[in-house]
């Protein structure tokens, strides 16, 4: 359980701050707005990262399912900045 618990902090903390990135590096805003839209969004998403890790059968597969997302995510955040 401690694993899950782990798991969801770390991963769904990781998640939501690239997620939100991308989301500034995509979306043409201004910068105030980019910024309280990222706060907005990256609670909820971290919480709804954390509760689908607990909804895993074991925390092998909470951390494999974490990591399929943050490794994507985690690329195009590599590619959105050095295209800037």
């Amino acid at each position: 359980m401690w694993s899950k618990t782990f798991a969801g902090f770390f991963l769904g903390l990781f998640i939501s701050m690239s997620i939100v990135l991308n989301l500034n590096l995509l979306i043409p805003l201004k910068i105030d707005t980019l910024l309280i839209s990222g706060l907005v969004i990256a609670f909820p998403l971290w919480a709804a990262v954390q509760v689908w890790c607990y909804a895993t059968p074991s925390r092998k597969a909470a951390w494999l399912r974490g990591v399929k997302v943050l490794v994507p995510s985690v690329i195009l955040n590599i590619i959105l900045l050095y295209s800037r």
